[in-house]
């Protein structure tokens, strides 16, 4: 989960960097996009990381559900001396 984050992160920062340096690129050129892509900037700096937490606990919420439905979980196996031969009776082979 650990490295999941982390490359959401990343991925949100250059998004997010890219984004601000084209506009700030734009409007020293003084171009006529400029208004338009500092709306974009505005609204994409709200979005991207909203995005993001949301992804974020899908996946969360998408492991738990994989880990509590999981048919072949050994959380709830019975163990070795569950089948009702203690260890100290049971034959070894010879």
């Amino acid at each position: 989960m650990k490295n999941v984050k982390r490359v959401i992160a990343i991925i949100c920062a250059v998004i997010l960097l890219g984004m601000y340096i084209a506009t700030f690129v734009l409007s020293i050129l003084d171009r006529s996009e400029t208004m338009a892509m500092f709306k974009g900037c505005v609204a994409l700096t709200i979005f991207v990381p909203v995005a993001a937490y949301l992804y974020l606990c899908l996946h969360r919420y998408a492991m738990w559900r994989s880990k509590r439905n999981d048919p072949y979980s050994t959380k709830d196996a019975p163990s070795q001396s569950d089948n009702g031969v203690s260890d100290d009776k049971q034959e070894t082979p010879q």
